[in-house]
């Protein structure tokens, strides 16, 4: 991975770069694919040449770097019972303040999260997120502990009820 000053023109020309956004670390994969990171999104290569796919920070559900795979796999939020996409990156020596700098953002862009067990200790965190700046609207995400099935009518249900009686706390 390479620093800002070493990401080619043709890729920082490419993105869809907001007003006041600025790249702070970035990085090539092994087959040549850019992920850039700025202040307030993570920019993810397209398969095949397709362009960039701008995720603001509020919008990544987790990214998780798997050191032994050299793997860095980033899951955006998704709208209640719909798949989250997730993209997988493969590097050969990963530059840790691009890994440092998207923990980082994610973890900031978290206002609120609460637990709520659905089936015995397994159940769902319903968290809020909000983008950098002042005064921006929160976004609601669920994320479902593993073994829970989010495409059951019954713990998608439950899902919506918890979410609906957590944002009442928060957002009366």
């Amino acid at each position: 991975m390479r620093r800002r000053h070493s990401v080619p023109r043709e890729v920082t020309d490419s993105l869809a770069l907001e007003r006041h956004e600025r790249i702070l670390a970035a990085g090539s994969d092994v087959s040549g694919r850019w992920v850039v990171a700025t202040n307030l999104a993570i920019h993810l290569p397209g398969e095949s040449g397709a362009p960039h796919h701008r995720v603001p920070w509020e919008q990544v559900e987790h990214a998780e770097w798997d050191r032994d795979a050299e793997l860095l796999r980033v899951t955006e939020t998704a709208p209640l019972g719909e798949p989250q996409p997730t993209s997988t990156f493969r590097f050969e020596q990963p530059d840790v303040s691009l890994l440092g700098l998207i923990r980082e953002r994610i973890t900031a862009s978290v206002v609120f999260e609460q637990r709520v067990a659905l089936r015995g200790r397994r159940g769902i965190r319903v968290i809020a997120r909000r983008a950098p700046g002042v005064g921006t609207a929160l976004l609601w995400a669920v994320a479902f502990d593993e073994g829970i099935d989010p495409d059951d009518p019954e713990i998608l249900a439950a899902a919506e009820r918890a979410l609906a009686a957590v944002r009442a706390e928060v957002e009366p």
